[in-house]
Order: C-alpha cells, then structure tokens, then sequence
C-alpha cells in the first residue's frame, strides 16, 4: 500500500512508543490520528507533527469503552473522509509476583491490552471490507515470546495479541486487509523507569536508572536497547506490505530469537 495521503488511527499515540510510530508514519505522509486518552495531550502531539510538516488530528478515546472507541473512529471518518489502517499501541502493565497479583490488576491489564484492541479493530474493520483494503496493525511484545518474571498479566496479554492477530488475519485476507504484530523490546519508557527497571534491578546488581542498558549489553546481540522510532519503522513496513499478514515481527536487537 501506498502510505502517502492514507489515514491511520494510532492508539496509546502520546506514549513514547505511540509517538515513535506517529512520527515515522507522519513522514511516510499518511495522516496520522493521534488517538489516546486526554484530548489536550492528543491536540498538543498532533500539532507538533503538523509543525514538523505532517499532517495529524488529535483524537481522545478510552480503548476500553466500545462507546468511547466508536466515537473515535466515526470522528476520524468524519474529520478524515477514510481510515487506511490501525494501529493498536495503547498499553499497560503491572509488575508483581504471582501469588501477590491483585485481581483487579488483571483484569484492567486484559481489558485495555486485549479488548481495547478487540474494540478499536471491530470499530474500523466494516470500514475497511467495504473499501476491500486496510491494514490492522498490533503492537504486542518482546514478553509475547520471551516473557519475564512478575509479569503475569502483561505477559498474557500480549500473547493475546498475536492470537487476535493471527485469527484477524485468517478472517480478514478475503477483504484484502492484512493484520500482524510487532512486538517492541527494550525500549527506554515509563514502562522500564515506574515499572520494569523497579521490579528488576536488585537481582542484576545495579541502579534501576542503568537495568535496560546493562540488560540490552548482556542479552542482546545488538549490545543497545530500541528507539520508538524503530518500532515505528517496523509498522510502517506492515502498512506497507501488500502479502504479509499473520506475522509477529521482534523488534529487540536479537534477544528473543531462540
């Protein structure tokens, strides 16, 4: 597919992965509709890719509510004329141990993780089988393929993911709609600095500030942890690609490919 003049919807767009993949995909020259909870930090995003010479629109939605989801999508189709492709980036997590892991935080982790991007697919697909092409793209996780501990719900979720992707996938070919996966690894976030490096940096020995350098040194080929960016490129490869679909595609310099 051609990327220049389409119009994508990109989830959990403020975050820093989010932010990653709306700038790469901005300057493919699709318009990206920045899409997250808080309109003001949508609004505020949108207008820094529109500085920078893209085209954008901010978006507030709570993947979590089917009614807040298709108020975004009728929104962008309204403002936009088209939805080209999705991207669903909006994610959470919570670390702990198995027998301390409170319910309520499994459910929220599942609800947004999994059926916020059951809700957000659903919302745009009769859209994109009546124009026969779209591209749904699932942001998942190096913990879809190497998951570490603590990291019960999280990791189940984005296991989750490419479950959908690949039954989306199998459902969608027909309607010339791809569906696939990338799966970020380390990328320096609130995820690694409030959650991950916390849990994890007593048992390396270090300062949670030095655990995903230290980490991506001694488990990674690539000896260094990813940028958004590159996880951006990653999905504007699968917007791109005309006979990829079903594919979960590892972004983490080399530390899951056993």
């Amino acid at each position: 597919m051609e990327l220049r003049g389409k119009v994508v919807i990109v989830t959990g767009a403020t975050g820093v992965i989010g932010r990653g993949i709306c700038r790469v995909l901005a300057r493919e020259g699709m318009q990206v509709a920045v899409a997250d909870l808080r309109q003001d930090h949508c609004d505020n995003f949108a207008g820094e890719i529109i500085a920078s010479g893209g085209k954008a629109i901010g978006v507030a939605v709570d993947v979590a509510s089917k009614d807040s989801v298709k108020s975004m999508a009728d929104r962008v189709l309204i403002a936009c004329g088209q939805i080209d492709a999705l991207v669903n980036c909006a994610g959470i997590i919570v670390v702990a141990p198995l027998v301390d892991f409170r319910e309520e935080d499994f459910d929220r982790i599942m609800t947004v993780n999994v059926k916020g991007s059951f809700l957000c697919a659903q919302a745009v697909v009769s859209h994109m089988m009546e124009r026969k092409t779209g591209r749904i793209v699932n942001i998942a996780s190096v913990a879809a393929k190497r998951p570490g501990p603590l990291q019960t719900a999280y990791a189940a979720s984005k296991h989750a993911q490419i479950g959908l992707t690949q039954v989306w996938c199998m459902e969608l070919g027909a309607h010339n709609i791809t569906v696939n996966a990338v799966c970020p690894g380390f990328v320096d976030s609130p995820m690694w600095t409030e959650h991950l490096s916390i849990a994890y940096a007593p048992s390396f020995g270090v300062e949670p500030s030095q655990l995903i350098e230290a980490t991506a040194r001694a488990n990674m080929p690539l000896g260094r942890p990813q940028t958004a960016e590159e996880i951006g490129e990653a999905v504007a490869h699968f917007c791109r690609a005309d006979s990829t679909s079903g594919q979960a595609l590892v972004v983490d310099g080399g530390y899951a490919m056993w």
